[in-house]
């Protein structure tokens, strides 16, 4: 009896690691917190500049540039705003309520494939997207033939790239593996950590905190020992004969804005992210400050084990029009049914 209560109390614990908001609460105990940096210059060329992004990767460099004040010359204020879901982005984009996004690549070529006026500025990620496994020996999607694999969110960015994986290795998705889905990627991992999948697909710094999370008191108890199985990157280079890597998530331009402040932003977002790939200790307990789900250790961890370049997108066109071509072959709808034309790409 002792050790079915030990073990209850265990998952319990478990279940309230990943129950914690995704943004802490600011004065006023609301949960959609924004961080500013306010500026005194006298030219004041913009009251506010609003940028919007997801707790992903792609926006963790911006809590350092707008900590750091680093577009006071261009700004008054500059204010991060978080969406978490499409819907959210939507919302965001149709009010005008942000000047720059932080966007899945294949989602600024669907919005502006309908008629949304955004423009992909530059592409940073390069490949966050790891299957961890109890199974030390899984390497490469041939490993993983006639098992289950765990993927958060049905028919999203990393749910096609491993079907196209699948594809491209001459299997069939529905016959020659078990596919299941996860509402989230907390789900997915706890999924993993209970015993309950064996393969799970999970982006950083996702598979950092899973890393960890099996590895400490109480969850260690429970939980099994898991590996870095499938690099997809590498399995992405590997099968179609290219680099081992993928135009993932980028930055956007919407509407009309100064080219001056562009240009700025650019060079500012280059320099926080480079600070970000070399400070990883600081540059986790700086998102931990901000984001709640996220331990710094984990994301300390995860910085190294991401492929992070910041091209501008007209640097990156050719490997964006390859990739898109892959996904208008797998499901259409999520590039908005065609490839997007020269328009899309910052000038």
């Amino acid at each position: 009896m002792k050790k079915i209560f030990l073990i209850g109390v265990i998952i319990v614990t478990i279940v309230l690691l990943f129950a914690n908001k995704i943004i802490k609460p600011n004065e006023t105990g609301t949960a959609n917190k924004t961080i500013e940096s306010k500026s005194n210059n006298a030219n004041k060329p913009e009251e506010k500049l609003v940028i919007a992004g997801p707790v992903a990767t792609i926006s963790h460099p911006l809590f350092h540039l707008i900590q750091s004040g680093a577009l006071k010359d261009v700004a008054k204020k500059v204010e991060f705003r978080l969406w978490q879901n499409p819907d959210e982005l939507r919302a965001i984009l149709l009010k005008k309520e942000a000047h720059i996004v932080a966007i899945p690549t294949n989602v600024a070529a669907n919005l502006y494939n309908k008629g949304q006026d955004i423009k992909l500025l530059n592409v940073p990620i390069w490949g966050i997207l790891e299957i961890i496994t109890r199974d030390k020996n899984i390497k490469t999607i041939n490993d993983l033939k006639g098992k289950e694999i765990v993927v958060p969110f049905r028919a999203d960015m990393p749910d096609i790239i491993l079907q196209a994986i699948i594809k491209k290795a001459e299997f069939n998705p529905k016959k020659d593996f078990k596919i299941s889905y996860a509402p989230t990627p907390p789900d997915a991992m706890q999924m993993l950590i209970l015993r309950r999948a064996d393969n799970v697909l999970l982006a950083e710094p996702a598979t950092s905190m899973a890393m960890r999370k099996t590895g400490s008191f109480p969850v260690s108890l429970i939980a099994p020992m898991i590996y870095r199985g499938i690099n997809l990157q590498k399995e992405w280079g590997r099968l179609y004969q290219g680099e081992p890597k993928i135009p993932q998530a980028g930055l956007a331009v919407v509407g009309n804005l100064d080219a001056n402040i562009v240009k700025r932003f650019e060079e500012e977002y280059t320099k926080s992210l480079e600070w970000y790939k070399t400070h990883p200790k600081e540059a986790g307990e700086l998102v931990a400050k901000n984001i709640e789900f996220f331990k710094a250790e984990a994301v300390a961890d995860s910085i190294p084990n991401v492929q992070l370049e910041a091209k501008s997108a007209i640097e990156s066109q050719k490997e964006l029009e390859e990739f898109f071509k892959v996904l208008l072959e797998i499901e259409p709808k999520l590039i908005g049914g065609k490839m997007p034309d020269s328009g899309l790409y910052y000038k």
